[in-house]
Order: structure tokens, then C-alpha cells, then sequence
């Protein structure tokens, strides 16, 4: 039997099949119009990602979609050797990634009475991201107000996050309005194991067990709806 794919090479197969179809005219329209919303081929459906990001994902399909229409007759050999070669890497992914879900899911079915700061995680990406959580939870707890508007938010936590995270190639500020859900806040997205997850700063703070936007505000939460505004808020960080 096989194993399931890991979360990257579903992306993937995502990505290339939305660039092959647009490459054949199955699809007309342009990426990330208003119908993508309603393609399961959409990957921003699937992750919370900065746009520059996603953008750089789809070149990388859009290449391969090319690739692929280009080879045809003799060519059967080398495409097969270079779909070989991309599950091989899928497949090291995967063996990666799984110690991940082992750990996620050790999160969400911990007991109620389980402490966050008892949970500990083998990924260095999760092990900074629980090491930056505590440090906004500090400075919340302090009335931290970093624009100084009198108030102590989302927007406080989401700087500090940006401020304490190790290493800024793999942390955003990300903004979500949607007037559908009454949503309006200020989180953060890390990039973990090639994937870009959108992160809640306030999570120790008002000691909440699972710190994935998702879990935390359910469907009143649409990744589709992610803006970066990490060019906003970047001078507030001291």
C-alpha cells in the first residue's frame, strides 16, 4: 500500500494541475480571480501564505506544466525519470513531515488540564514558535501597547510575535478582514517544513492549548482572505 502524500507534494499537485489546465484552456481564467475561490485546485484554500509566496509556488508549477506539455514521443523516458526523481524527494518530505503531525495531533488531544508550556516539539520551527509565544504572552501581560493607541490588541501581539521571532525570513504580519464573519485581526504566518502557517501571538496569553489560527477561530477564519502587512508594522518593532 501507499503512504498518503505529505502536505507539500499535495500542494503541489495542486499547483501543477491548476497550471496545466490554464496552459491547456480547461481554465480561463486568470489565478487568483474571484472563481478561483471555488476550485479545488486553489492552493490558497489550503494554506496561509504570504502572496509573494504563493506567487513564487505557482512560477515553479507553471514551469513544470510547461515541462511537461513539451515532452511528448522520445521524451516518455526522461519525463518518467524526472517524475521518479520527484516523488523520491516527495517521499523524504514525507518521512520528515510526519513526526510533525505526530506532534500536532499530540497537541490538539492533550487533557484540558495540561499546561501549553508543557508541550514540547522535535521541530525547531515549533520549538521557536512556542519560545516566541511565551515572550508575547509576557509583554501582554504587562500592557504592552507597541503603537502606542492606548490599548493593548492583535496588533500589539502580532508585532511582538514578528519582534521575538528568531528569524525573520520565516515570520509576517499577516491581516485578515472579512465583513462575512465579522473578522478583523492582526496574526502572524511562520514558514514551517515549506509550508507557510498562519500562527495566533495572543494563544499563551489568554492560555488557549492550540496556537494555529484555524483551530483558534474556526470558520469565522478564511486563509483566502490573508493580506501581508508586514511593511505596515515593521516600524513599530523596537
Amino acid at each position: 500500500m501507499y503512504g498518503l502524500p505529505s502536505a507539500t507534494e499535495a500542494l503541489f499537485s495542486c499547483a501543477l494541475e491548476c497550471a496545466l489546465r490554464r496552459r491547456n484552456r480547461r481554465c480561463k481564467c486568470w489565478f487568483g480571480s474571484r472563481a478561483c475561490n471555488l476550485c479545488k485546485y486553489y492552493i490558497k484554500k489550503y494554506i496561509d501564505a504570504d502572496p509573494r509566496h504563493v506567487e513564487l509556488f505557482m512560477r515553479e508549477a507553471e514551469f513544470r506544466a510547461g515541462a511537461i506539455k513539451a515532452m511528448s514521443g522520445d521524451h516518455h523516458f526522461i519525463f518518467g525519470f524526472c517524475i521518479a526523481i520527484c516523488l523520491f524527494l516527495a517521499w523524504i518530505t514525507y518521512k520528515g513531515e510526519k513526526q510533525i503531525d505526530a506532534n500536532l495531533y499530540s497537541l490538539q488531544n492533550s487533557s484540558k488540564t495540561a499546561s501549553v508550556s508543557s508541550i514540547t516539539y522535535s521541530n525547531p520551527e515549533h520549538i521557536n514558535i512556542d519560545a516566541t509565544l511565551h515572550k508575547v504572552a509576557r509583554d501582554l501581560d504587562k500592557k504592552a501597547d507597541v503603537n502606542r493607541d492606548g490599548k493593548t490588541n492583535c496588533i500589539d501581539a502580532a508585532v511582538l510575535f514578528y519582534k521575538y521571532y528568531p528569524d525573520k525570513s520565516k515570520v509576517c504580519i499577516e491581516e485578515n478582514v472579512n465583513k462575512k464573519t465579522g473578522m478583523n485581526h492582526l496574526f502572524n504566518c511562520v514558514l514551517v517544513n515549506g509550508v507557510w502557517k498562519a500562527v495566533e501571538p495572543q494563544t499563551y496569553h489568554v492560555n488557549r492549548k492550540s496556537y494555529w489560527m484555524k483551530d483558534v477561530w474556526g470558520s469565522q477564519y478564511d486563509n483566502t482572505k490573508n493580506k501581508d502587512v508586514t511593511e505596515n508594522y515593521i516600524k513599530y518593532v523596537k
